[in-house]
């Protein structure tokens, strides 16, 4: 008998679906959350995929106690087995859009700042709602938003007229984005780093073109600069531009939980 007639057919389907992972350069973090590290030509971005069918993961963003925790002390809080920072906020640290977490909204944007774009969690589900329909009422469905701007993947594409100053849009920058898949089962998480010697970071039409590569369909661009962090497993695993982690407004992360059956 072969050693593959000797292997129950589940196991070597099993064996297939593990090389087709590593084939890709994903690797298994926890169930229904894989991770991929990309370095090339200057570029240095963590990316992780997010599985919303997985019954045990579970989607969360800040809560009004959480606000200006860095990335680590929110994922070290929620026992998160990833995390990022999110929107952009101001010297008070205070976002600049909606701002939800655990089921309640804590922030409202003010009526004259700039309208942002939405990402709204819940379980088993996420939507990015964009800002010429702005949210000001979370659907039903939500246990949590993140605002940022702006939209830069649509329709599986780059968003080909991006707005914003040269500096923001045309110059690199370490970047920090959320991603949907077309059937928005996958929500990707990325963060690239910049502002070091070989790695000068992103520009928009750069951080649009690599969401698409990882299988986005829509993606938002959040907060960046030295606010980008990416938590994974118990550490930060990519290199805040200023050295160290900043405070931050809010986050978003995803922890392991048990159901009730």
């Amino acid at each position: 008998m072969s050693a593959m007639n000797a292997l129950p057919r589940c196991a070597w389907l099993l064996l297939l679906v593990c090389a087709s992972a590593g084939a890709a350069g994903w690797e298994r973090i926890a169930a229904g959350v894989d991770y991929r590290h990309l370095e090339r030509d200057g570029v240095d971005a963590h990316v992780v995929r997010i599985d919303l069918h997985v019954r045990s993961l579970e989607v969360v963003a800040t809560t009004a106690a959480e606000r200006g925790l860095t990335v680590s002390d929110f994922a070290r809080g929620r026992g998160a087995v990833v995390a990022i920072n999110g929107d952009y906020f101001d010297t008070s640290l205070n976002p600049f859009g909606l701002a939800m977490g655990d089921g309640v909204v804590w922030w409202q944007a003010a009526a004259d700042v700039r309208r942002q774009e939405v990402l709204g969690v819940g379980p088993g589900r996420a939507r990015i709602f964009p800002r010429d329909a702005p949210l000001q009422v979370p659907k039903r469905w939500m246990t949590g938003a993140v605002a940022g701007w702006p939209m830069v993947v649509e329709d599986c594409a780059s968003v080909s007229a991006l707005p914003g100053s040269p500096h923001f849009t045309l110059a690199p920058h370490p970047r920090t984005a959320v991603g949907l898949s077309k059937d928005r089962r996958a929500l990707l998480l990325l963060v690239a780093d910049g502002r070091r010697e070989g790695v000068p970071g992103l520009t928009l039409p750069e951080l649009a073109a690599l969401l698409v590569e990882v299988g986005a369909c829509t993606a938002l661009n959040l907060d960046g600069g030295g606010s980008s962090a990416l938590w994974l497993r118990d550490r930060i695993v990519n290199r805040p531009s200023d050295g160290f982690e900043r405070r931050v407004a809010n986050h978003l992360g995803a922890v392991e939980v048990r159901r009730k059956r």
